[in-house]
């Protein structure tokens, strides 16, 4: 997200987020509502930060969204040491 509003502006990287995000909740409303016999999952992603710096660089801009009310940031949050060792794909 931050390198989004680097090189567009804040404005239009959230309008662009936010855009992404409904278009995943709406196609998930839709497979469920009929009921489609497909293969959608709605998962989660991690972005991993491999120095202490990128990281809590990464944790302010996405709390400062939050309370700025950026819909984009509800659907993220942070996993810190001994419990990131324990995220892991299937």
């Amino acid at each position: 997200m931050q390198a989004l509003a680097h090189r567009f502006g804040e404005e239009a990287a959230t309008e662009l987020l936010s855009f992404s995000r409904k278009h995943v909740y709406a196609l998930k409303r839709v497979v469920e509502e009929e009921g489609l016999d497909c293969e959608f999952e709605l998962r989660r992603s991690y972005d991993v930060h491999c120095n202490d710096r990128e990281a809590e660089a990464a944790r302010q801009y996405v709390r400062a969204s939050q309370k700025a009310g950026r819909q984009w940031a509800d659907d993220v949050d942070f996993i810190d040491g001994k419990f990131a060792e324990q995220v892991r794909t299937l």
